[in-house]
């Protein structure tokens, strides 16, 4: 596996990795403390958060939902701005999930990702992030409970929008696995009591990120002509937006 993004040694911040130092299609690379990816901050310690201060983050965007936020709120710097930018509601996505688990075992995160893309509530998210990347630039973490799925499809839209290579961004998804935590026992406990047998495969698919996934949002992409016409068509980048978002997140000077 092709490790394309830095992960930060912080200890209490679970799959932190700074997307500075990808290198685009023309050349040029993510500036470094821009665009961090991350799992939650609920058990991040003020020295863990005081480093990613001093890299150059001053802003977090949360992809959870209202549930998850408050059963694990995140901890934060008091003068960090703070945004809650959740990718699906919560009534939908328990229906979906509750209905795919108990009818369709293993294919709950498989199905995720085209959602993540096409629905209402996904397409509102990305509109907001942008704007935020857009209008307000400077340095952004971005996170979701593991920094898995949601996280994933988040980096990979900026990445696409910088014009970075669909094989990078990949191997940038991908490289979760050599990070996440696997320390699930309490929610595996919860899906063996309700479903049984049924339930490893379901939990084998929260602790993976898996090409199959990957492909699945690429497949979900393609009737607007892949992620960068997705963003423009979808989500209503403009050519003026995208040059934004490249003349600030880019650097041409290899050594920034």
């Amino acid at each position: 596996m092709r490790v394309v993004s830095r992960k930060l040694p912080l200890p209490t911040v679970e799959n932190c990795r700074d997307l500075g130092g990808i290198h685009t299609e023309q050349g040029r690379m993510v500036r470094p403390g821009l665009l961090v990816r991350s799992a939650n901050l609920h058990d991040a310690r003020h020295d863990d958060l005081e480093t990613l201060a001093h890299r150059g983050i001053s802003n977090v965007i949360d992809l959870r939902t209202d549930p998850e936020r408050d059963l694990k709120p995140d901890r934060l710097l008091e003068d960090w701005s703070f945004y809650a930018l959740p990718t699906f509601r919560e009534t939908k996505a328990l229906r979906l999930q509750l209905r795919d688990i108990v009818t369709r075992p293993g294919t709950f995160i498989e199905d995720l990702y085209p959602r993540l893309v096409l629905d209402d509530a996904a397409v509102a998210c990305w509109k907001r992030m942008f704007r935020l990347l857009i209008d307000e630039p400077g340095g952004y973490l971005f996170h979701c409970t593991q920094g898995k799925d949601r996280t994933g499809i988040a980096a990979a839209l900026i990445l696409a929008a910088l014009e970075v290579p669909e094989d990078v961004i990949r191997d940038d998804y991908l490289q979760t696995n050599l990070y996440m935590s696997t320390e699930m026992s309490a929610f595996v406990d919860t899906f063996e009591a309700l479903l049984g047998p049924k339930a490893h495969a379901d939990i084998d698919e929260f602790l993976v990120a898996s090409p199959l996934y990957f492909q699945t949002y690429i497949d979900a992409t393609a009737s607007f002509g892949g992620p960068v016409g997705y963003l423009r068509t979808a989500i209503g980048l403009s050519e003026a937006d995208l040059r934004a978002l490249r003349d600030f997140y880019l650097t041409d000077d290899a050594s920034n």
